[in-house]
């Protein structure tokens, strides 16, 4: 694998990353990485895209991989970007991508994990001719706002939490989800909190502060789903079952409707049973970086299928 480290401007922002190359003659087909949320380098949260990267070099894909804005080597503030602002910053990455020469400009698409599953469909919707297929980890078929609910109940009861309190730190949510409609500034609605609540046991399920407040505020209500039923490019969608941020089996049954809808004729969903968010291997005995069996290289013969590879001519899906 051999690397070049590159720079881009979107918004007037200077963005930074690297350009995996796999050690076969291209041009190659290519993947741009959609990061999810939060503080994350063209690596991922704590390196874990590492494997990913190494793994598409490895089978004969180029990869673009960049710092989110504030994070590593690149200016800004991720912190100020809605969902339309990521969609349209990874749609200039495609660009940057499959305007080298050593790039096949028609077999460029994108790789997103959790946000990133709700920001790449939109990037699909708009460049539709641009954007080759589409690879979503761990993508949300419910709002950020819904998510959140899901996850508070599925941590609090995993951990023993009783019925009273588990309502009680949903309340809490939907009270902060309420101020935030209402315009509230992020600062207002945790000083009108009473100090008390800081004592529950429940409440560093709920701890947050006013930037993340006022940074959700915009994107708490976003439905990935009206994106979906326009996206035409070949999809792949995988899950973890044990994923305790969304069920994995009702993300896949509402993909699998809205992409039906789209007359999407060549999406493939599934879901790894012993899997978690980043689709871990959540087996008993199982290190913890190690990945759900099979999950890159179904990845990759999925995708080799549609586009080929840098060794391999396309052929057709199967």
């Amino acid at each position: 694998m051999r690397t070049d480290e590159v720079t881009f401007v979107f918004g007037g922002v200077r963005l930074a990353g690297t350009i995996f190359l796999p050690d076969s003659e291209g041009p190659y087909p290519a993947v741009v990485i959609v990061h999810g949320s939060g503080a994350v380098d063209r690596y991922g949260a704590e390196g874990t895209l590492r494997p990913v990267i190494h793994h598409f070099a490895a089978s004969g894909y180029a990869v673009l991989a960049y710092d989110k804005p504030g994070v590593g080597n690149s200016d800004g503030d991720w912190l100020r970007q809605t969902f339309s602002d990521r969609a349209s910053e990874t749609l200039t990455a495609v660009r940057i991508l499959a305007d080298r020469p050593d790039i096949d400009a028609n077999r460029v698409g994108l790789w997103g994990i959790s946000q990133g599953g709700w920001t790449a469909p939109m990037t699909a919707v708009l460049a539709p001719g641009e954007i080759g297929f589409a690879i979503l980890v761990s993508a949300s078929a419910m709002t950020p706002c819904q998510q959140y609910l899901h996850q508070l109940d599925v941590e609090l009861n995993r951990d023993g939490f009783t019925a009273t309190q588990i309502a009680q730190a949903k309340n809490l949510a939907r009270q902060r989800t309420a101020a935030l409609a209402g315009g509230v500034p992020g600062s207002e609605i945790l000083a009108a909190e009473p100090p008390s609540l800081a004592a529950e046991p429940w409440y560093q399920y709920c701890a947050t502060d006013a930037e993340e407040l006022d940074f959700v505020r915009p994107i708490w209500q976003f439905d990935v789903s009206p994106f979906l039923r326009r996206v035409s490019c070949p999809l792949l969608a995988l899950w973890g079952a044990q994923d305790v941020h969304m069920p994995a089996q009702r993300c896949a049954a509402a993909f699998a409707l809205d992409l039906a809808e789209a007359g999407n004729q060549d999406f493939r969903l599934q879901v790894f049973p012993h899997a978690n968010h980043r689709l871990r291997d959540t087996r008993a005995g199982a290190a913890p970086d190690t990945l759900a069996t099979g999950y890159l290289d179904d990845m990759t013969r999925w995708l080799s299928n549609r586009v080929g590879s840098a060794r391999a001519a396309a052929v057709p899906p199967a």
